[in-house]
C-alpha cells in the first residue's frame, strides 16, 4: 500500500519526467523507497482487516492519497509552463508550438526551456531533500491503510490559482518589456502604414524577449523559492 502511493505520488511529479522511459527504474526506485520508509509507519492500520474486501478500498484510498499529493507538485511545476506559454505566445515562439518542421510535432519553445530551467534548479537548490522530509512527513501524518479524513477544497483551489499568479510573476519583467515593444510597434504601424508590421515585428519581439529574459533571468530565484515551497505548504495543509 506504501508503494502504490508513492507509485502514485512520484510517477505523476514532473520531477520525474526526464525518465519517461525509464519503466522499470522508477518501478524500482519507488519500490525501494517504500521498503526504507517502512519502519517509519508504525506497521499498518489495526482496524483494518487483511482480507481482499479491506484491502481494496485501502489501496485506493493510497492512490487517492498519492494523487492529491501529486497535484501540489504538478501544480506548483504547472507555474512554468504557464509561464512559458505566455511567453511563447507574446514573443512569437509560439509558430513553433503549431508545427516543429525538424520534429514534426508542437514544440513548445520557452514552456520547454523553463520546465528544465526548473527541475534542474529544484535539484541544485537540493530541494528533493525536502522532498523526501515531505513524503516521510506524509507517511506519518497518514499511515497506510487510512485515507485523508477530509480534503481542505481551500488548499486545492489555492494551488490553482498559485500556478498562474507565480507564473505571471516569474515572467512580468519581460511581459512588461514585450508590451512596450507592441505599443512602440503600433506607434510605428501608424506612421508608416506601408510597413510589414507582421515581417518586422516577430523578430523584433523575439530578440526582445530573449534580450530581456537574459537580463532578468537571475532575478527568478526568488520566486522559483516560492514556487518550491508552495509545495510543501500545500502538503501541509491537506495532511493535518
Amino acid at each position: 500500500m506504501l508503494w502504490i502511493r508513492l507509485a502514485a505520488l512520484l510517477l505523476l511529479s514532473p520531477i520525474f519526467s526526464g525518465m519517461g522511459g525509464l519503466v522499470v527504474v522508477r518501478v524500482l526506485f519507488t519500490l525501494a523507497l517504500a521498503v526504507m520508509l517502512v519502519p517509519t509507519t508504525g506497521g499498518i492500520n489495526n482496524g483494518m482487516l487483511l482480507t481482499i474486501g479491506a484491502l481494496l478500498p485501502a489501496v485506493l484510498a493510497e492512490l487517492a492519497t498519492g494523487a492529491i499529493l501529486a497535484f501540489g507538485v504538478f501544480a506548483a511545476f504547472g507555474a512554468f509552463s504557464v509561464a512559458g506559454k505566455v511567453l511563447d505566445i507574446q514573443s512569437g515562439f509560439g509558430i513553433g508550438s503549431v508545427f516543429d518542421p525538424v520534429t514534426r510535432s508542437g514544440a513548445p519553445l520557452f514552456s520547454t526551456m523553463l520546465n528544465l530551467l526548473a527541475v534542474a534548479v529544484f535539484f541544485g537548490m537540493n530541494g528533493h531533500h525536502v522532498f523526501m522530509r515531505g513524503i516521510a512527513f506524509s507517511v506519518q501524518q497518514v499511515p497506510p491503510g487510512t485515507s485523508l479524513l477530509a480534503l481542505p477544497a481551500d488548499a486545492v483551489v489555492r494551488q490553482f490559482g498559485m500556478m498562474f499568479s507565480l507564473g505571471v510573476a516569474l515572467i512580468a519583467p519581460v511581459m512588461f518589456c514585450l508590451f512596450l515593444v507592441e505599443a512602440a510597434m503600433a506607434f510605428v504601424s501608424r506612421v508608416l502604414p506601408q510597413m510589414n508590421m507582421f515581417v518586422v515585428g516577430v523578430p523584433v519581439k523575439i530578440f526582445a524577449c530573449l534580450l530581456m529574459f537574459a537580463a532578468t533571468v537571475e532575478s527568478l530565484g526568488p520566486v522559483m523559492g516560492r514556487t518550491y515551497g508552495a509545495i510543501f505548504k500545500y502538503w501541509e495543509q491537506v495532511l493535518h
